[in-house]
C-alpha cells in the first residue's frame, strides 16, 4: 500500500511539474511598457516608443524627430501580434507629404525588440531602417 501510494504521489507531482513547465514556455511575455529604440540610419537615431499589449492587441505611440532639430511628433499606432511577432502602423498627422509609418519586429531572447520601421509617402518612396529597442526600467 506504501508503495502504491509513493507512485501516486511522484506521478501527481511530475504532472504538475509538467504542466508547469509547459505554461511557461507556452506563454509570451508583454510588449507593454516604454522602449528606447534606436533607428539605424546612417547612424542611430534615439526614438521613444510606448507599446500597450491587450492579448494579440498591440497600440501605442512613437515620437519621431521633424526636420526641425530638437522636435519630435507622437504617431499613434496600431497593430497586432501573430506567431511572436508583431506589426504596428500609424500615420503622421500634420506632415507636409502624407506619411505612414510601419514598425515589424519581435522579442529577442535577450529581451529586446528588434526589426524595421519603414517610413512611406514622403514624395520619395519609402525607406527602411533597422532598429532595436530596450525596455526602460520603471522607477520606483
Amino acid at each position: 500500500m506504501t508503495t502504491l501510494k509513493t507512485i501516486v504521489v511522484m506521478v501527481a507531482l511530475t504532472a504538475g511539474l509538467s504542466a508547469q513547465h509547459g505554461k511557461g514556455t507556452a506563454e509570451t511575455p508583454s510588449l507593454t511598457g516604454t522602449w528606447n529604440m534606436g533607428l539605424e540610419g546612417g547612424h542611430v537615431i534615439p526614438v521613444a516608443l510606448v507599446l500597450k499589449q491587450d492579448g494579440d492587441v498591440l497600440g501605442g505611440t512613437i515620437s519621431m524627430p521633424t526636420q526641425k532639430i530638437g522636435q519630435t511628433v507622437d504617431v499613434a499606432l496600431k497593430g497586432g501580434l501573430a506567431n511572436g511577432a508583431f506589426a504596428l502602423s500609424g500615420t503622421v498627422e500634420g506632415a507636409k507629404d502624407p506619411t505612414t509609418i510601419e514598425i515589424k519586429g519581435k522579442l529577442n531572447d535577450e529581451g529586446m525588440l528588434e526589426g524595421t520601421v519603414t517610413m512611406s509617402g514622403r514624395g520619395d518612396g519609402h525607406h527602411d531602417m533597422p532598429y532595436t529597442a530596450e525596455r526602460l526600467k520603471e522607477r520606483k
